[in-house]
């Protein structure tokens, strides 16, 4: 803030104010400026404020948000407000101005805060990790030719809810036969057949933070159309990988992956980014992607995801996360990534 130039900061994405303060509750915004920053919520979360926080103070609103947050700033005088524009309403920003703030938005402060990890996250992160995957483990049982992709992707998230998850990290992708060549198919009440590609992209929470973990099998004997196509995934894949260190672009780490997928011809079967960030958010910074701007840093932890998708016939993703390290990466996930038939779960 001090290097920008910003004097009041409004922090009011839920993940950037329980990063900064702790506090879990659903209402609450932080004002970060001069003096000890000043939590904004209602009487729901009063205990819980108090509870979850510490070296804060706590505002609780009287009238609504937009008043205690102009009162907390004449206190600091001041009527200059800087802001995430990626965080705040334009129905927030009219409610603000008729408070007579100034208004600047400004880029994600604490987002690019949380794309390096700390020991307390990491810890977090690799729970979550395993939650997921023992349970991804324990499904392998019923995944039979008959098995509806619902019941699968219910399952499942009843296994992760036993293992301790909160909640799962977002809605679980069941994708069989045909379904897998659409990226986030939602599952539906076809039942699996004999020989079907079937991909799984699930994930677990820990202590607010979140896995992402993808795999595709093979319900019976494989093809050798099926193993070509998740051999070329997973080439992909680890070329990504093995490319990844301190310093490297995001865009250049896609392309890695993505030549490898255009130079075998499929490369208008693969349309979305290599990876993205994860931890408070399922998908954060950095990106991954044709696009990107950014750079690997140490300690982030991301997503590498490449897959092929091909209409009429399915698809192949193959997703494990990564903690970057000072010569490269570690992979955080540990489920196998070669093509698993039915017959040898």
């Amino acid at each position: 803030m001090e290097q920008a130039g910003i004097h009041a900061f409004l922090v009011n994405r839920r993940e950037d104010v329980r990063y900064l303060t702790g506090f879990t509750g659903s209402a609450g915004s932080l004002l970060v400026a001069a003096g000890r920053p000043c939590l904004i919520t209602d009487f729901r979360y009063k205990l819980q404020a108090r509870l979850e926080t510490k070296g804060v103070t706590i505002l609780i609103q009287k009238k609504d948000f937009c008043t205690a947050l102009s009162d907390a700033l004449v206190h600091r005088e001041t009527d200059r407000l800087w802001f995430d524009e990626s965080a705040l309403t334009v129905q927030e920003m009219k409610k603000l101005k008729k408070q007579g703030l100034a208004l600047t938005g400004h880029a994600d402060i604490v987002g690019l805060l949380r794309r390096n990890k700390d020991g307390h996250e990491l810890a977090s992160i690799r729970l979550a990790v395993k939650r997921a995957e023992s349970s991804f483990r324990e499904l392998k049982r019923y995944i039979t030719p008959g098995a509806r992709e619902r019941d699968l992707g219910l399952k499942l998230e009843h296994l992760m809810r036993e293992h301790g998850a909160r909640k799962a990290a977002f809605d679980t992708i069941v994708a069989s036969g045909g379904n897998g060549a659409m990226p986030h198919a939602s599952v539906t009440n076809r039942r699996i057949k004999k020989g079907d590609l079937v991909t799984f992209d699930f994930g677990a929470e820990a202590n607010g933070y979140y896995s992402d973990i993808t795999r595709t099998i093979c319900v019976g004997r494989t093809s050798s159309r099926q193993q070509e196509i998740h051999e070329l995934v997973l080439k992909a894949q680890a070329a990504a990988i093995n490319y990844i260190r301190p310093g490297v672009s995001c865009k250049s780490v896609d392309d890695t992956a993505r030549d490898i997928i255009r130079q075998a011809g499929h490369g208008e079967h693969f349309g979305h980014g290599t990876g993205h960030g994860i931890g408070l958010m399922v998908h954060e910074g950095p990106s991954l992607s044709p696009l990107s701007k950014d750079r690997v840093e140490l300690d982030m932890v991301f997503t590498v995801e490449p897959g092929v998708y091909i209409p009429g016939w399915g698809g192949v993703r193959i997703e494990d996360m990564v903690l970057v390290t000072e010569s490269g990466v570690k992979v955080l996930t540990t489920l196998p990534r070669e093509l698993e038939s039915l017959k040898s779960l």
